[in-house]
Order: structure tokens, then sequence, then C-alpha cells
């Protein structure tokens, strides 16, 4: 049995909840604030929906790893989750966007799982790690593509 790698992490981004929702529920966009993300192609276009099958191809030391992943739920307000499997392991994730304290701010929150395949027990607290801080980054690059929009 491996162990779930669990990240999760949010930011404050001066836009009303309805802008930034309008990036992060956009899977093209992705590749536009995830390092490394290739590919976020979902089989069918518009919003998450319940049923929505997503390929990620994420680029990472050389090396592709592609997810399929399914939206599972969506709501309450602005927020969707997904899972599924792909070459580093089973995923489950939620993303959420509420309005922040200041007016038109918004915060927005990302939720993962990771089950990894064959990665050594031992180097799993390296690959929580680095989870943690790649979404951290990820987040600022969130924020300032869309505060300068």
């Amino acid at each position: 049995m491996s162990t779930v790698l669990h990240t999760n992490v949010d930011v404050t981004i001066n836009r009303p909840p309805d802008q930034v929702w309008a990036v992060v529920s956009d899977y093209e966009r992705d590749t536009e604030w995830r390092k490394g993300i290739r590919e976020m192609t979902p089989d069918i276009e518009g919003p998450p929906r319940v049923g929505t099958h997503v390929r990620e191809v994420l680029q990472l030391a050389g090396k592709a790893y592609t997810s399929e992943t399914e939206v599972t739920e969506v709501g309450p307000g602005r927020s969707y989750r997904f899972a599924g499997t792909g070459t580093s392991g089973n995923v489950r994730g939620r993303r959420s966007v509420r309005p922040g304290e200041q007016p038109d701010s918004a915060v927005f929150a990302y939720d993962v799982e990771l089950e990894p395949l064959a990665i050594p027990r031992i180097a799993q607290p390296v690959l929580s790690w680095w989870l943690l801080h790649s979404l951290r980054r990820d987040l600022s690059r969130l924020r300032r593509l869309v505060e300068r929009a």
C-alpha cells in the first residue's frame, strides 16, 4: 500500500471571484499558470461538469507524465472535484474560488491528493515537498496572470 500525498494551497487574488473562476475553470488556460503543463484537453468544451474527461500532460525533467481524470462533482458555488489515474499514480483534487476579505478579491484553493506509483517510500517526503513548492509557485503565477488582466 502506498502513501497518499496531500497538498492544499490557496492564494488571494485582487480580482472578483467570477474573473478568477473564468481562468481556473478554463482547462486550456492551465498551460499559462501551471509550470510544465503541456496539455489540458477536456472531451467536452466549456467549464467543468460532472463526467467531463480531461487529459493532462506534464513535462518534468525531460519526461512526460500523463493523467486521465474525470470531473466527479461540481459546486456548490465555484468549485469542482476530479479524480483519475496516470503515469505518476492515482490523483484526486478540488479547485474552488470564494470571495476574499477585501471587496473585489477572491481566494482560489487548490487541493491535490496523489497516490504515487513506483516511488520508493523513502523518496515520498521529497515528492511531497516538491508538490507543495510547485503548487505555491503555480498559484503565484496564477495571481499575476489574473491581476494583470
